[in-house]
């Protein structure tokens, strides 16, 4: 297999801020141009890189060897447009920093992570949330209903990064989001390859 053969496709950004649409979207545009191209959900449980039997070992100490060693596997057997949403980030950034991992251990992961996925010619989207507070109150809450509110609130206020701040509440489920994405926007502008920002869609439909 040749690296030209792949072209991987990672499309990041907070609950509700597009990447699934932007996936979407990407894989039928490969489908009218003639392109072999593969999609994942973020949240699939045979993801071929994060599959839930990977993320429930999110708290263990050698989770981000794990996750480099499964960017590797998958690189190496597929071929074609590779279209992974919340792959690069959220199923493994976000377990890191919800079980507080320091600063340091997420830029080093990042740096190896980056260095693992070169050979595949990665690119990164990112849709950014400028407002996280109006995005969820206005926008996610409103689309996704109170019980996914919640249920992603009870999520964020389990994790010892929130017990650790004090983070209760829909406010601190603002500032957990907030910080992570903070943490992201300096992860994806140190990588070595492409990377593209975008307003997100919550936001980008506001003026509309």
């Amino acid at each position: 297999m040749e690296p030209s053969d792949t072209q991987l496709w990672l499309i990041e950004g907070l609950p509700g801020s597009g990447k699934t649409s932007a996936a979407e979207r990407l894989n039928s545009l490969c489908a009218t141009k003639g392109m072999p191209s593969r999609w994942w959900l973020e949240e699939a449980k045979d993801h071929p890189v994060l599959p839930a039997s990977l993320r429930k070992r999110s708290g263990e100490p050698d989770f981000a060897h794990l996750a480099i060693d499964a960017f590797r596997d998958f690189i190496r057997t597929e071929v074609g447009v590779l279209i992974l949403e919340g792959s690069a980030f959220q199923n493994s950034i976000r377990f890191m920093f919800a079980n507080a991992r320091s600063a340091a251990e997420i830029s080093n992961y990042a740096a190896a992570w980056a260095e693992a996925v070169t050979p595949a010619r990665p690119r990164l989207l990112m849709f950014e949330v400028k407002a996280p507070q109006a995005h969820y109150a206005n926008f996610v809450a409103a689309r996704r209903g109170a019980v996914w509110m919640e249920k992603l609130i009870t999520y964020v206020e389990g994790t010892p990064i929130a017990e650790q701040r004090g983070w209760r509440g829909f406010d601190g489920f603002v500032q957990f989001w907030a910080a992570y994405q903070n943490l992201c926007l300096d992860c994806a502008k140190a990588l070595p390859w492409p990377v593209k920002l975008l307003p997100a869609w919550s936001e980008t439909l506001a003026f509309e």
